[in-house]
């Protein structure tokens, strides 16, 4: 099957918003599949609408800020990620389409591959150091190109775990891109168990495989979605 990027959103950004009207994208996927919980607010209709009429979601201010912040910082993330575990990072802001899958796309912001030869590990970046050295013996031993995903909060719910909407667009990405494993790296906030009146900057980062079975998922979802936007409904 055929992987085909149709857009660059750091190219021609309103070139890329309009292709990803025509496709169900990555991260829509947790939204389309309407199992959302209640604060999320879209649903499968509201991703639907928005392609129909073309606008993109809106959020309050404070929302928007944060936003703001994580895209214009998601370069710097990628590359002190690539210091923080001795590997290779580049960006990649496009959007891919694969022929296996109709009415599916996904936009990635970047990859990362091992380095040949001895590389320092810079684990003072993660409170969990451990955390550095465990990813680049999993790099090292894979030897594959891999995905990366890069986040910037400052929820602590990252100090145990994803986010199970950001699993759901990262499986994804993996299907559309046939690449075996993603890692997403976000940049968030720790707090101490001794100085919890502080909060100190962390990297969080978790290895993401490809999931064999959402292949199905996606070639389901992406038949529903190309029948609804036919209809305009």
């Amino acid at each position: 099957m055929a992987i085909t990027k149709l857009g660059d959103a750091q190219e021609d950004y309103d070139a890329w918003k309009a292709v990803r009207r025509g496709y169900l994208s990555s991260s829509e996927m947790f939204s389309w599949i309407d199992h959302t919980p209640d604060w999320w607010g879209d649903g499968p209709d509201e991703v639907l609408e928005g392609k129909v009429e073309g606008y993109e979601k809106s959020f309050d201010r404070e929302t928007e800020t944060t936003i703001a912040h994580g895209q214009y910082d998601e370069q710097n993330i990628q590359e002190k990620f690539g210091y923080a575990v001795g590997c290779n990072v580049r960006s990649d802001n496009g959007f891919y389409v694969n022929d296996k899958f109709p009415g599916i796309g996904a936009s990635i912001d970047g990859w990362g591959c091992p380095v040949e030869g001895p590389c320092e590990i810079h684990s003072e970046l993660f409170q969990d150091r451990g955390m550095a050295h465990d990813l680049r013996a999993i790099i090292d031993g894979t030897d594959a190109e891999f995905l990366t995903e890069i986040k910037k909060s400052l929820s602590v719910k990252w100090r145990s775990e994803v986010p199970e909407y950001y699993i759901t667009q990262v499986k994804t990405q993996l299907s559309v891109l046939e690449v075996p494993y993603a890692i997403i790296v976000a940049e968030t906030v720790h707090r101490g168990a001794t100085q919890k009146w502080r909060t100190f900057w962390d990297m969080k980062a978790y290895v993401i495989e490809r999931d064999w079975a959402w292949d199905d998922v996606l070639l389901r979802e992406g038949e529903k979605f190309l029948d609804r936007l036919g209809k305009g409904c």
